[in-house]
């Protein structure tokens, strides 16, 4: 077996100098704290994949040891894999137009047509177009039914070898990059001695193919549950196109437009990271909620690009290998560069006799890799992903035999590869491991521009090959050597016009509005928690009766702000004299499964973010992954003490802050940013009107009541500003001018209204009436009347009364909000003949 870093003779070659002298020198221990670093850094950077099943994402795996190729090996595979991308196209654009490659014998109509990626609503009809104009490179890209390749590599003993085809919606480019920044920063200083291809000038290639100065281009995704859907924002970022979902476009007049707020805008390309089948539930899958009805017939008529073309998946058809060599010589008129494993197709009757005569040494598998409608396993399961004949037992095998023969144009079986190792950071130091490389060709002018490196994997275990279905770290791939200079395809005069920039969509005015809400809900419940076991620390021992009532009404306080009743109020979690029970405390602090908690309000904050990754800086997951890293370091403290609880809350809120300032200094004034500013002030509103209900409207009378006036300041982070102004006079009249009617309180109920008058004038529509009404309300208050206590029993009726009209006046505005912008665009429904249709 070929080992990428050392010869036959266990001599390092002379690439891997450098990564073996790192290795050596590391030592197991060394090699971890490498390894740590990595992970560190890939939670910083908020690099994320998201298992299919799994309920949110989980981190990137990414082990720090490069594989490394030399520019004249890279330089043989660059070539190989532009040939084939080449080769793909060509034979996509055949198969959906006259199709001489099957009636001129070079490849069975069997294999194609028999092939679940084959869509027959793609085909053409004579004299119809093949994929419209895109890009600036005219004619020839009005040819082309492929824009983005990907083909996954693996070193024989032969040589390197093609495993697999990715022009579906190949994904992976984007997490090279993400790779490249980690490793960089891990290895770096060897990074910076060693000639590393940069991976820039392909997502150069990338943006110039795509845009014009007159083009719309949008990113078409599943959403921010996708299992790529880190990548898909990534991409959105790098290439400076919207991602939207299918429900956010509409065709309308044989045209694609994007709903934003306030208008449509035209749609000129869409690139799809969205399986084909599911772009458009009229002419393809009848239940797919994901895709844009009437889409296919767009796009056939010209009126818009779909990059990749919605039938290319019968391109990842292992059907084709044996075929390949022949269709090469037949449309490029030359010799197949890096050929595939030896595969046989059922569907040929020699093929098929060779494959029930060998089926203990070969992989069996379905033509659809993936499809949960392939045949049944020996097992009886469904089989998605090939199995190796050789690990059934005798009767299983003759079962999948029997299915084969049943429908064998359905079936292809390979000769395995054995796989070269690469060195893998493993607990016990550097183990070689089986290794593939993915790598990427984009349509660049007349040809391809391929990705300088591309994406490895290695399996997570021995002797397991990666991208299969087994667990697997990522590998960045360094060529080393200069880069040949060619010159990227651009348009002939320098653009002066841009395209103005496309408007927020209803899904992402309503996400960045909620992204504003829970942060500002996190960072308020972290201050009440703050707050409320400082008190704690000071009076749930003390002699003292104002102490232990202030602590009690605080700790009521605290359940009837987060609606986390009973809490508190529960005897057995507030028994008298006055001390919080440690697990409700641990639950308001960690459970993110409990709404009113601060760990649900981080748990959601993050899921907002994720869903307009696209628009947000790097920095943002910095601060999140440490939010999370700090809860989590609270729930693993099984004491809870007093300082783990105030130290992790401190780290929480210097957290928090740092993503108020990411927000206020690092994104642009737009619509997007008032909507996310719009949620924040909302938010503090209700909240300040919540903390001042629960805790002034029936305070205890005394010294108690001023301890609790001041908690309530130090909560709403102006007790500063109330000590400097009310010294003498610290009372509840006093609080309410600061925390609900004081204009310059960045605190205060009244600050918010100012700030959300600002922001809604800048917004398409009307300013909702409600606003108006909390105005009015707020301003015709007599603050001193409602303040002053009932002689009978000593609450504050006024109060409570003003202060439920501006919740409900707050309530009512956060609807407004939403109807006026976030009213939902209808995701198409599965056709039924039986149902009405809609008016």
């Amino acid at each position: 077996m070929y080992d990428e870093m050392r010869d036959a003779s266990g001599a390092v070659r002379p690439l891997w100098t450098g990564l073996a002298g790192v290795v050596d020198s590391a030592g197991p221990e060394g090699l971890a704290a490498r390894r740590g670093a990595t992970v560190r850094l890939l939670a910083d950077d908020g690099v994320a994949y998201h298992p299919p099943g799994a309920e949110s994402e989980q981190l990137w795996e990414l082990d720090p040891l490069p594989l490394i190729l030399s520019t004249d090996e890279w330089g043989a595979l660059e070539r190989g894999v532009a040939q084939r991308a080449e080769l793909l196209d060509r034979l996509l654009v055949d198969l959906y137009g006259p199709r001489t490659v099957i009636t001129g014998g070079v490849l069975p109509v069997e294999v194609v047509d028999g092939h679940p990626g084959y869509l027959h609503a793609w085909r053409r009809t004579e004299g119809e177009p093949a994929t419209p104009t895109i890009g600036t490179a005219g004619d020839l890209l009005s040819r082309r039914e492929l824009f983005l390749a990907a083909v996954d590599l693996g070193r024989s003993p032969d040589g390197w070898v093609v495993l697999d085809d990715r022009v579906q919606a190949p994904s992976g480019a984007g997490y090279a990059m993400a790779n490249r920044r980690v490793v960089a920063r891990v290895l770096s200083a060897l990074h910076r001695r060693s000639r590393i291809r940069r991976l820039g000038p392909f997502f150069e290639a990338l943006r110039a193919g795509l845009r014009t100065d007159e083009q719309r281009v949008v990113l078409l995704n599943p959403g921010p549950d996708s299992e790529t859907a880190y990548e898909q924002a990534l991409l959105s970022s790098l290439l400076g196109v919207p991602l939207v979902l299918g429900s956010e476009l509409t065709v309308r007049e044989g045209r694609v437009w994007q709903h934003t707020l306030g208008r449509l805008e035209p749609v000129d390309v869409v690139l799809r990271r969205l399986d084909a089948e599911w772009c458009d539930p009229l002419d393809l899958r009848p239940d797919s909620r994901l895709g844009v009805p009437g889409l296919v017939e767009a796009a056939r008529t010209g009126a818009v690009s779909v990059l990749n073309g919605l039938g290319s998946g019968v391109a990842e058809n292992p059907g084709l290998i044996p075929y390949l060599p022949a269709l090469c010589r037949a449309l490029l008129g030359e010799d197949l560069l890096l050929p595939g494993p030896p595969t046989w197709w059922c569907g040929d009757p020699l093929a098929l006799s060779h494959v029930r005569e060998h089926a203990a040494e070969l992989v069996l598998g379905p033509i659809a890799r993936g499809s949960a409608d392939g045949p049944a396993g020996g097992s009886g399961s469904e089989l998605r992903f090939p199995v190796r004949g050789g690990d059934l037992t005798a009767a299983q095998r003759a079962e999948l035999l029997d299915r084969i023969a049943a429908e064998p144009h359905a079936w292809t079986a390979q000769r395995e590869i054995p796989l070269s190792t690469a060195p893998t950071i493993t607990p016990t130091g550097a183990a070689a491991r089986p290794v593939v490389l993915r790598t990427f060709a984009v349509a660049s002018g007349s040809g391809w521009e391929v990705l300088d490196g591309g994406l490895a994997s290695v399996s997570a275990g021995p002797g397991v090959r990666p991208l299969e279905g087994a667990a697997t770290l990522a590998k960045d791939v360094w060529v080393v050597g200069d880069r040949p200079e060619r010159a990227l395809p651009g348009p002939a005069t320098e653009i002066t016009a841009q395209v103005p920039a496309g408007g927020v969509s209803p899904r992402v005015a309503e996400d960045l509005f909620w992204l504003g809400r829970y942060a500002e809900r996190a960072e308020d419940t972290a201050r009440l928690l703050r707050a409320v076991t400082d008190r704690w620390a000071d009076f749930q021992n003390t002699p003292e009766p104002a102490g232990a009532d202030a602590l009690r009404a605080l700790l009521l306080a605290t359940s009837e702000i987060t609606r986390t009743q009973p809490g508190f109020a529960d005897p057995d979690t507030l028994p008298d004299p006055p001390s919080p029970g440690r697990e409700e405390l641990r639950s308001l602090l960690c459970d993110r499964d409990r709404p009113g908690t601060l760990g649900f309000a981080v748990h959601r904050l993050t899921r907002a973010a994720q869903a307009v990754r696209e628009l947000l800086p790097t920095d943002t997951w910095l601060v999140l992954g440490r939010l999370d890293t700090a809860l989590a370091r609270i729930a693993a403290d099984p004491d809870l003490d007093d300082g783990a609880v105030s130290g992790g809350l401190n780290r929480i809120l210097e957290g928090l802050l740092a993503l108020a300032g990411i927000v206020t200094e690092s994104l642009v004034r737009d619509a997007g940013w008032r909507l996310l500013d719009t949620g924040r002030r909302v938010e503090r509103a209700q909240h300040v009107v919540a903390l001042l209900a629960a805790t002034l409207c029936a305070a205890p009378r005394g010294p108690a009541d001023r301890l609790v006036v001041e908690s309530v300041t130090i909560v709403a982070e102006s007790v500063i500003t109330h000590r400097r102004r009310h010294a003498g006079r610290p009372g509840v009249a006093p609080t309410l001018d600061l925390l609900l009617a004081d204009r310059e309180n960045p605190r205060a109920v009244a600050y918010q209204l100012d700030r959300l008058t600002d922001d809604l004038a800048h917004l398409p529509g009307p300013v909702p009436g409600s606003l108006d009404a909390t105005v009015r309300r707020l301003a015709e208050a007599d603050l001193p009347a409602v303040a002053a206590r009932d002689a009978a029993d000593g609450t504050r009726p006024g109060l409570a009364a003003l202060l439920a009209g501006l919740t409900a006046d707050l309530d009512r505005l956060a609807v407004d909000i939403g109807a006026a912008h976030f009213a939902p665009v209808l995701g198409p429904r599965p056709y039924d003949p039986l149902l009405p249709a809609a008016s």
